[in-house]
């Protein structure tokens, strides 16, 4: 398959849900994201590809995780890398997965008034 990759953009981590948005529009499928953290001042470069795959429905909802209640060190991070995410917040979401990973490639779509993820690759910190 032939792969189109738009050139990549670097922005501020707290303009990501505007910055998503505005890729949506005029879009009934999901997109396929690629995000790296620059530095720790709040900065990604993140850049889409085309794709014809889809998000499977079902998954849990981040902002009742237990990312929500438990420390840090308790946390299965793989919880969040091998289902489908709702959140609704992007910015949120990917702030606290930044933590973790250095790259993240994922798709993503607006669902019911919630960003739905789907992390497909990561690369974790060192």
């Amino acid at each position: 398959m032939n792969v189109g990759h738009e050139e990549l953009k670097t922005i501020h981590l707290s303009e990501l849900d505007e910055y998503l948005a505005s890729r949506l529009l005029d879009n009934v499928a999901p997109l396929r994201f690629t995000m790296s953290r620059e530095d720790f001042q709040g900065y990604i470069t993140i850049g889409q590809e085309k794709t014809e795959m889809t998000i499977e429905a079902g998954g849990i909802d981040f902002e009742l995780s237990p990312s929500e209640y438990q420390s840090l060190d308790s946390i299965n991070i793989s919880d969040f890398t091998n289902q489908t995410i709702y959140t609704s917040s992007a910015y949120e979401f990917f702030d606290f997965m930044l933590m973790y990973f250095s790259r993240l490639e994922y798709l993503l779509d607006f669902n019911n008034s919630s960003w739905r993820i789907r992390i497909l690759s990561f690369k974790e910190d060192k």
